[in-house]
């Protein structure tokens, strides 16, 4: 193309290096708004990439957020986990106390249950037993009043037995039990009605006849005897045969008797099988192991062997020592 043969009717004529100026213009307006376009969508576009990148920051931001919220809620959730396991132990503790408060209820309500019955039962035992009191009582007024009425007649008697003793006493030709060194006569009558018997006459005398067997054999053998005995430690204690100490041999005597005179007691045999009265020509009596004299002034406790109680009674209740000395001996003759 020949530009310079061009003609255009724009109000004159353009030359070739006119019409490539201004067509360079316009390429270069265009270039320029093309540039200017691409800037633009370059701004656009790095604005775009910048806001995404922040938005990118800001979703990783939350991210880490959401990851630390997550980890604190699984923190927590194991902790929840924990509490909810300990609140299940100790539900299941609560439970078996429960379980163990329920049976004790029952066991409670079943006692209870017995006490109640069982109070029914002492409540109608009570009102049984005062009424059983009320006639008891009734009673013990009743006893009592007879109680003093005898004790009142027995008064009598024993002032009219005394007056009978000293008249006796006074009839005698010879107060024997009145020559005692060792008991009186009031005691010489709680010993007859024990043995049920008389005493008689004093047969033998330790300190007048030296403790000497023989005598005692000449002049009291052939009769019962009361053996009466004073201790150095002012103890009084006696023994009753009603089989004679004569031979040699040891005896049966059922009817025989230990007495205690200062606590007023008397001991029987355990059995009437035993033989206790050891007879020997050189010995004073001996009533089996329980108490033994001797010529020597000696006596030997061994009570209880043969008379009394084993399981009761003890040996001070006859004497107060195993071995003791006699400061007196007497024996009477008993007369039935």
């Amino acid at each position: 193309m020949d530009f310079n043969k061009i003609k255009i009717n724009y109000g004159g004529k353009l030359t070739c290096r006119k019409i490539f100026k201004r067509k360079y213009i316009i390429y270069l307006v265009i270039s320029i708004l093309c540039l200017i376009f691409l800037i633009s969508l370059y701004t656009i576009k790095n604005n775009k990439i910048k806001g995404a990148s922040m938005e990118i920051k800001e979703i990783v931001t939350k991210n880490d957020e959401m990851s630390e919220k997550i980890n604190l809620l699984r923190t927590q959730n194991k902790q929840e986990e924990m509490k909810l396991s300990e609140s299940q132990s100790q539900n299941s503790i609560i439970k078996n106390e429960l379980s163990m408060l329920n049976t004790k209820e029952k066991n409670t309500k079943k006692t209870n249950l017995e006490l109640i019955s069982e109070k029914e039962k002492l409540e109608k035992q009570s009102a049984s037993l005062n009424t059983q009191l009320k006639t008891e009582t009734e009673l013990k007024e009743v006893y009592e009043q007879k109680i003093s009425s005898l004790t009142t007649l027995l008064e009598s008697l024993e002032k009219e037995y005394e007056k009978l003793l000293e008249q006796k006493s006074e009839n005698k030709e010879e107060k024997t039990i009145e020559n005692s060194k060792i008991i009186n006569q009031i005691e010489a009558y709680g010993l007859e009605k024990t043995i049920k018997g008389t005493i008689g006459k004093k047969c033998f005398d330790g300190v007048e006849n030296n403790f000497s067997p023989k005598i005692f054999h000449e002049k009291c053998d052939g009769s019962a005897v009361l053996v009466l005995i004073k201790t150095e430690n002012n103890e009084r204690i006696g023994a009753f045969s009603k089989v004679s100490f004569e031979g040699s041999e040891t005896k049966n005597d059922p009817s025989s008797i230990l007495f205690n005179i200062d606590k007023g007691k008397h001991f029987e045999l355990g059995s009437s099988e035993y033989s206790t009265i050891v007879c020997d020509p050189n010995e004073l009596p001996q009533f089996g192991d329980d108490l033994q004299i001797k010529s020597n002034q000696q006596g030997i406790n061994k009570f209880p062997s043969y008379y009394g109680n084993k399981n009761k009674n003890k040996a001070e209740e006859l004497t107060s020592n195993y071995f003791f000395k006699i400061e007196n001996l007497e024996i009477y003759k008993i007369e039935f």
